[in-house]
């Protein structure tokens, strides 16, 4: 198993799709973007996430 590969991203184009679904009338630069890394890096569960799809993945292995 390769230990340093990467599980899930965000990207820009994520920051721009929830902008315009939600019709958020914001426009970002690219210096904005440093600040929003930092920002949702600090809201996002990442521990709790991580638990939960760990007990999901469980589950199913139950079912089998």
């Amino acid at each position: 198993m390769d230990k340093d590969k990467i599980i899930y991203q965000l990207s820009v184009k994520d920051i721009l799709t929830v902008i315009e679904d939600n019709e958020l009338k914001i426009k970002i630069n690219e210096s904005d973007t440093h600040l929003l890394e930092d920002r949702i890096g600090n809201f996002i569960d990442w521990r709790g996430a991580i638990e939960f799809a760990l007990m999901e993945l469980g589950n199913s292995r139950k079912k089998q």
